[in-house]
């Protein structure tokens, strides 16, 4: 299934801190037909955000080892707004530890920043990311 948005695949810019979650994140992705652009952690990511043309990706997703939600989400707001992109473009944190109460869930923190507290299920992040790039691309 390859999600497209008007004549090109969907885009998802991941920021992905954690080398050994990166590679079955990244191939989940992908087989759900995303492209996608990858960087390592913050410092690439702020690499691939000061090119000279902006980054054409749909949605930021980002997991930031050893960060409080909050923090990646305030570092995740900053990154979309260095890379111009506009607030309406989904921004998904996915914390590194997740409180056990909270596991499954997705926040929504504001307009269209979201933390999902990622338990494991491909299925819960399929919903979430789907749900928000329907929704922004009307």
């Amino acid at each position: 299934m390859k999600m497209v948005r008007g004549n090109r695949r969907t885009i998802i810019f991941l920021v992905e801190e954690d080398d050994d979650a990166r590679p079955g994140l990244t191939a989940n992705l992908r087989r759900e037909g995303y492209r996608l652009l990858v960087a390592a952690g913050l410092e690439d990511a702020h690499e691939w955000v000061s090119g000279e043309r902006p980054l054409n990706a749909d949605l930021v997703l980002i997991n930031l080892v050893g960060k409080t939600p909050e923090e990646s989400v305030r570092l995740g707001r900053e990154l979309r707004e260095r890379a111009r992109y506009d607030g309406r473009m989904p921004l998904v944190v996915m914390p590194d530890k997740v409180p056990g109460d909270l596991e499954g869930k997705d926040i929504n923190v504001s307009g269209n920043d979201w933390i999902c507290y990622y338990d494991d299920d491909s299925h819960q992040l399929r919903t979430l990311l789907t749900r928000l790039l329907d929704k922004s691309s009307n």
